[in-house]
């Protein structure tokens, strides 16, 4: 791209180092020879939520990001736990509202999408936030970061012990 930008970059990029570390597990936790994914955690859409057509196409691109993890790493019953941004609060319509709306739909508990029931869960993150927004990283904010992880956590535990929690 002339501006230096490439779509996918960060994800190529990310899932090559996650396979290098799995491939050689020992080297970086000693002693480890076997391991297990259980399931992804997905915070983002800050970029996207900028950008109406992106936004527009959230929903559909979360859900073809969801799969192609799930192939990629060879795990297709890996649970999958996605939180909204922050600032964002139900039945806003720009960016992030659409960014939020397309999280909400992929919920297992939707049931728009039913090959995600039970294993597929979004936290509706505005009420964990302390201020500030995901384009300045919530001000550095440790109790939103914990808040929100604690969320995630908590919903991801709900999905695999098969009691899918809808944190909204």
């Amino acid at each position: 791209m002339p501006n230096g930008w490439t779509a996918g970059i960060q994800y190529d990029g990310d899932t090559f180092r996650a396979a290098q570390v799995l491939e050689n597990l020992a080297t970086y936790y000693p002693g480890a020879s076997a391991y297990e994914i259980e399931g992804f955690f997905w915070w983002q859409g800050d970029r996207d939520s900028r950008d109406m057509a992106l936004a527009q196409r959230y929903e559909q691109n979360l859900v073809k990001f969801i799969k192609t993890l799930r192939t990629q790493f060879k795990v297709p019953n890996a649970k999958f736990v996605t939180a909204s941004l922050g600032q964002t609060v139900k039945g806003d319509t720009d960016g992030g509202g659409l960014i939020l709306d397309a999280m909400l739909a992929v919920d297992g508990t939707s049931g728009k999408y039913p090959e995600f029931k039970g294993n597929v869960a979004a936290v509706y993150s505005h009420p964990y936030s302390m201020g500030s927004s995901s384009g300045s990283h919530y001000g550095g904010n440790a109790e939103t970061y914990m808040n929100i992880g604690q969320a995630m956590g908590n919903a991801m535990i709900g999905l695999v012990k098969g009691d899918q929690v809808s944190v909204q």
